[in-house]
């Protein structure tokens, strides 16, 4: 799988065919918080059956990063020293990576199931509704094994929604 890694042209295939089904409703907010997420997709030796990655990518604040002295300051917003120029933002996001492992923790969960990837995306999206969650994101990848390109995916799509304008 690690010569899979350094194939450029397939993990372009990963990221162009991975589909953000469901934004969180509450977007994202202007300090540090989490946004939980559920990918799902077909197990890559068994494609009868599904892989679930459950997880938390930890967003930053807006950094403001400055290339003049227009506009506030970085202290002005975070109360630091630096001078910074408003117009120049990015955020950090974090999450958990795991290779070809069955894990659990309070950051990452990763299951098999014996459904199809459309039977567990249904179950997701049912179990989602019924519990009234809008702050999670569902993700179908169409290769679990390379997840952390797929929640790229989903934080991209986030990002241009948020730097939009």
């Amino acid at each position: 799988m690690s010569e899979e890694w350094q194939d450029l042209e397939f993990l372009r295939h990963v990221f162009d065919e991975t589909r953000v089904v469901r934004k969180p409703l509450t977007g994202i907010i202007a300090g540090y918080h989490v946004l939980p997420y559920i990918l799902v997709g077909p197990e890559h030796e068994q494609p009868s059956r599904s892989v679930e990655v459950r997880g938390r990518i930890k967003v930053s604040p807006r950094l403001v990063i400055g290339a003049g002295s227009a506009g506030p300051t970085y202290g002005e917003i975070f109360h630091e020293s630096e001078l910074m120029d408003r117009r120049l933002v990015a955020r950090v996001f974090s999450f958990r990576y795991a290779p070809k492992v069955a894990l659990e923790s309070e950051e990452l969960r990763i299951r098999r199931h014996d459904r199809d990837s459309h039977g567990q995306l249904e179950r997701v999206l049912e179990e989602l509704a019924q519990r009234e969650v809008i702050n999670t994101g569902v993700i179908v990848s169409p290769d679990v094994r390379f997840y952390p390109v797929s929640v790229d995916r989903f934080i991209r799509e986030i990002l241009d929604a948020e730097f939009r304008d």
